[in-house]
C-alpha cells in the first residue's frame, strides 16, 4: 500500500517514488473531488465533482464506491505517468484523451500498465470530466470528505489543484479485469451547447421576475467557475438593503444588484443577501457542471411533484447502471 504524502512533498525526480502516478501536466484545472462535505450547518460548502452523474458512473465502471475520489479535470485536463499498473476510466465531457498516444475511449474502464502515460486534452463541448483510477485517490481529508475546497485551501492535494511534479497514489483493491460495458447516452449528464434547466420556484420569484427569468434564452458569461456561474443578459433585480443574509444551495439563482443572474455551483457560500427566485431542480444539477462560457439555456418552471419524479428516475438509471457493473 502506497500511503498519503504528507502535506507539502513533493516527488523527487530519480527518488523512491515507485507507485501511484506523477502528474506531469496539469491541466487546466484538476482538482481531487468526491461526493462533498455534509457541514453546512458549519459554513463549510458541499464542494464535491461539479457532475455528480459522472463521478458516480465513474467509480462504478472501475468497482469503487460511488463516493470515492477521483480527478475531476476542467476544460483542458492533465498528462499522468502511471508508475503502477491501475483501472481508470473517464466520464463526462468529451474530453480527447490518450494513453501512450493512443485514443483512450471515455465511458470506459481501461486498464493502464506501469510506465504508461495519459493525457487528457481539451473538449469542444461541455466543461468537465472525472478521472476514476480502482481503489479511489488519496487526500487530506476535512470533515468527512478528500474533496477540495480551493477557496478556503483545504481538501485533497493541500487544498489547490495539481501541479506538475504531483505524486498520486490509491487504496489497494483487488484486481479486476476491464469488461466491455456501456454506458447508456440517457443516463449521461448532456454537455451542451444548449441546455434547458427545470427550476422550481421561491419566496422570492414574483410575477414580474417570473416574466424575466423564463422562457427566454440566457448565455453563459466567462465568470463560470465552481462557486458559479454568471449569465450574460440583465434583468430587472429587485433591491431590499435590509434583506438578511440567508442559507444557500448549490442550483439557487442568485440575482446580485447588476441583475445579470448567477447560477451557484457547490462551491458557493453556505449563506448570502441577494434574492434567489429560483431554484434548479435536483436532476439537472449535473447539467450546472457542463455549462460552458458561450454556452445558450432557457430556465423552464416545473411543479415540485414533476421534479420529485425527475429526481426518482435519475436515482433509479445510475442505482441500475452501478448494479449491472457491479455484477
Amino acid at each position: 500500500m502506497t500511503a498519503p504524502l504528507p502535506r507539502g512533498s513533493r516527488l523527487v525526480p530519480g527518488g523512491p517514488l515507485a507507485t501511484g502516478a506523477t502528474v506531469l501536466r496539469a491541466g487546466v484545472q484538476s482538482t481531487v473531488q468526491d461526493a462533498g462535505r455534509r457541514v453546512r450547518a458549519l459554513g463549510v460548502p458541499a464542494g464535491g465533482a461539479a457532475d455528480p452523474v459522472a463521478r458516480r458512473l465513474a467509480n462504478a465502471l472501475v468497482g469503487n464506491a460511488a463516493d470515492a475520489a477521483g480527478l475531476e479535470v476542467t476544460l483542458g485536463g492533465p498528462t499522468v505517468l502511471f508508475h503502477e499498473a491501475a483501472l481508470v476510466s473517464l466520464c463526462g465531457a468529451p474530453f480527447d484523451a490518450t494513453l501512450d498516444g493512443v485514443s483512450f475511449p471515455l465511458w470506459r474502464a481501461v486498464p493502464v500498465q506501469a510506465g504508461q502515460t495519459l493525457t487528457v486534452g481539451g473538449t469542444a463541448r461541455g466543461l468537465r470530466a472525472f478521472l476514476a483510477v480502482r481503489g479511489g485517490l488519496h487526500g487530506h481529508e476535512v470533515f468527512g470528505s478528500r474533496a477540495t475546497d480551493l477557496r478556503a485551501g483545504f481538501g485533497g492535494l493541500e487544498g489547490r489543484a495539481l501541479r506538475p511534479g504531483d505524486h498520486l497514489t490509491w487504496a489497494p483493491l483487488p484486481a479486476r479485469a476491464a469488461r466491455r460495458a456501456f454506458i447508456a447516452l440517457e443516463v449521461r449528464t448532456p454537455v451542451g451547447p444548449r441546455h434547458e434547466l427545470r427550476v422550481l420556484g421561491t419566496g422570492d420569484l414574483t410575477d414580474d421576475l417570473r416574466a424575466a427569468l423564463l422562457d427566454r434564452p440566457f448565455t453563459v458569461s466567462p465568470q463560470a467557475d465552481r462557486m458559479g456561474a454568471r449569465l450574460s443578459e440583465s434583468v430587472a433585480a429587485p433591491r431590499d438593503p435590509a434583506r438578511p443574509s440567508l442559507p444557500n444551495v448549490p442550483g439557487l439563482l442568485q440575482l446580485p444588484p447588476d441583475g445579470r443572474p448567477i447560477l451557484l455551483l457547490p462551491d458557493a457560500g453556505t449563506h448570502g443577501g441577494y434574492p434567489t427566485p429560483l431554484v434548479v431542480i435536483r436532476a439537472d444539477l449535473p447539467r450546472l457542471g457542463q455549462l460552458r462560457p458561450g454556452d445558450t439555456l432557457t430556465l423552464r418552471e416545473v411543479s415540485r411533484q414533476d421534479a420529485h419524479a425527475a429526481h426518482l428516475a435519475q436515482d433509479r438509471a445510475l442505482r441500475q447502471a452501478e448494479w449491472s457493473l457491479a455484477l
